[in-house]
């Protein structure tokens, strides 16, 4: 049984798989299996899939399926997986050359069950902010909670996750914060490595980067409420209320009023994120976590808060379309 299945949604990029089956091929430790899943792509994905195949038998695994979107990828990779931890990459990011190698190393001396390791943004080949975990709670299990809800930078260890049935939310966005999260809620054993092992591509035409309104940017209030059910039916809801209301505060009332603000038909849902955040986190502006951010995050929250968009629109200039 290999130590560590990388699992890898494929669908149409083939202009950034090449980079991305490299540096798994790569790693300087071997001991793992690379689950490569063709979501349905329409492109030569699947050429350069077999490529890679033909000339790593030993470490590539590729499975072909119908077109379910990222989340149904990745529970299929799952499901076909063999090894003893899980890591997502996607196809268009990559990963350090030794990844791998520092992260078992963190296994070996810890036997961790989550392992949470540092990310970078790449934008037109330049390398961006880099993301890690911010040293907010003493406590592991808010610590990991209030941090940074992405699959991709997480060694998980498999029966955690299939024990709970913490499986993504399949054919919506938003799909690591409605699960991610939660995962504290089975273990206190995690560890965090301090360096920018994942390498996360910005890209123009991804859905948060559209300049006409989709849809899609409603799926953020299922994916939070499914987290919270999660709280709710684990017994952990009073537990981690703070926690669970500061993930409301910076990815509804931030977060996602932002990616609303511009579009007219996104004022439905700034109204929608006003009425959960005075239903169920009422006294959210005593959030201690919330304390603790920016001046310029407070004030955007503030007023989304009382409904001032048009000010929110002038302080970041953003053009409001329709």
């Amino acid at each position: 049984m290999p130590k560590i299945s990388v699992i890898v949604p494929v669908y149409n990029v083939e202009e950034y798989l090449s980079k991305c089956l490299d540096s798994l091929v790569n790693q300087t430790m071997k001991d793992m299996e690379i689950i490569v899943v063709n979501d349905g792509s329409l492109d030569n994905s699947q050429t350069i899939i077999d490529e890679y195949q033909n000339k790593y038998p030993e470490l590539i695994k590729n499975f072909i399926k119908e077109n379910g979107g990222l989340s149904n990828a990745r529970n299929y990779g799952i499901e076909k997986s063999k090894g003893e931890y899980l890591l997502f990459v996607d196809s268009d990011d990559w990963l350090a050359e030794d990844a791998l190698q520092k992260l078992n190393e963190r296994l070996k001396k810890t036997d961790a069950d989550i392992v949470v390791f540092g990310l970078c943004e790449v934008e037109n080949g330049i390398k961006k902010n880099i993301a890690w975990f911010e040293n907010i709670n003493d406590d592991i299990q808010k610590e990991y909670i209030c941090n940074i809800p992405s699959a991709c930078c997480k060694l998980i260890k498999k029966d955690i996750l299939t024990k709970n049935k913490l499986y993504f939310l399949e054919g919506l966005i938003y799909e690591d914060v409605a699960v991610m999260p939660a995962y504290a809620l089975f273990t206190d054993n995690i560890e965090y490595v301090k360096e920018p092992l994942y390498y996360y591509l910005v890209r123009s035409g991804s859905i948060m980067n559209q300049k006409k309104y989709t849809k899609k940017l409603e799926d953020i209030f299922i994916s939070l409420e499914n987290l919270k059910n999660i709280f709710k039916e684990n017994d952990s809801y009073q537990k981690f209320y703070e926690e669970l209301e500061y993930l409301y505060i910076k990815h509804l009332l931030h977060a996602a009023s932002l990616r609303f603000l511009p579009y007219e038909e996104g004022e439905v849902s700034l109204e929608k994120i006003n009425k959960i955040m005075k239903d169920e986190f009422p006294k959210w502006k005593k959030n201690k976590y919330y304390k603790k951010e920016n001046r310029k995050f407070k004030i955007i929250c503030s007023l989304i808060f009382i409904k001032k968009y048009s000010l929110v629109r002038k302080i970041l200039k953003i053009n409001h379309n329709g």
